[in-house]
C-alpha cells in the first residue's frame, strides 16, 4: 500500500551481479567467476553444492539442485550437495550477440542491457521521470544490476518479507552492507578460499576412489 492505495508491481529474481562480489571471493571451490563484461556466474561442472554463495549473498540468490554435477560422480545418492545455479545474464547467448531471456520474454519490454555508463544514465533519467529511485548503484558497494521504482525500496521489501515463513531466505531490497569489507576474517578467507577448495575438492575425489577399490 502505498499512499492510501494499493499498487501492484512485478519483480524479476536475478541476480544483481555485485562489482565485488562475496559469492566469487568466499566460493570453497573456486567455481564461481565474474567476467570482465560483469556477469557472476557458476560453473557447473566443478560446483560441490557447499551453498557458501547463498550464505554470503546479500540478496539470497544462488539456489541450490540436488542430484546433478560433479557430487553425482563421486556419490550418485542426491542428498546434502548437488549444484548451486543462479542468474547469469545469459552469458552463453550475450557471448553470441543475443540478449539475456528475460529481456525478450517481458511482454512491456521494461529490461534494457548495454555499456554500464550507458545503463546508468538510463536508470537515472527513467527515475527522475517517474519521481522514483534507482537501487543498485550503492547497495553492497554497487552492483551492475539496476532496478527504478516510483515506490520507496524500502516500502517493496516490507511487503516482500510480509507474512514469509523464511523472510531471510527472500531477495530483499534493503541496503546491505560490503560484506567483503565488513568482515575482515572474510577478507582473508577469501585468499585462500580457491586453494583450500581445490584441495578439498581433491580430496574428496580420492576418498571416494579409495572406498570403490575397497569393494
Amino acid at each position: 500500500e502505498v499512499e492510501g492505495r494499493d499498487e501492484v508491481v512485478f519483480i524479476p529474481r536475478r541476480c544483481m551481479h555485485c562489482d565485488n562480489p562475496p559469492c566469487v571471493k568466499l566460493c570453497p571451490f573456486g567455481t564461481a567467476k565474474k567476467d570482465a563484461s560483469g556477469p557472476v556466474h557458476i560453473d557447473p561442472d566443478l560446483c560441490f553444492g557447499g551453498a557458501k554463495c547463498r550464505a554470503v549473498c546479500p540478496w539470497n540468490v544462488p539456489q541450490r539442485q540436488t542430484g546433478v554435477g560433479i557430487y553425482t560422480s563421486l556419490d550418485p545418492a542426491p542428498i546434502g550437495a548437488g549444484v548451486m545455479y543462479k542468474c547469469d545474464l545469459c552469458r552463453d547467448l550475450l557471448a553470441k550477440g543475443g540478449e539475456p531471456s528475460c529481456m525478450t520474454a517481458c511482454p512491456r519490454q521494461a529490461m534494457r542491457i548495454g555499456e554500464r555508463t550507458e545503463i546508468r544514465s538510463l536508470a537515472q533519467q527513467r527515475a527522475e521521470e517517474i519521481g522514483g529511485e534507482v537501487y543498485g548503484l550503492n547497495e553492497h558497494g554497487g552492483t551492475a544490476t539496476y532496478y527504478v521504482s516510483a515506490i520507496p525500496f524500502e516500502k517493496i521489501d516490507a511487503a516482500l518479507t510480509r507474512d514469509v515463513p523464511h523472510p531471510d531466505r527472500v531477495m530483499r531490497f534493503h541496503n546491505p552492507e560490503n560484506q567483503m569489507n565488513r568482515h575482515t576474517g572474510l577478507a582473508k578467507a577469501a585468499l585462500i578460499a580457491p586453494l583450500a577448495g581445490a584441495v578439498g575438492a581433491f580430496a574428496a575425489t580420492v576418498r571416494k576412489k579409495e572406498s570403490n577399490d575397497e569393494q
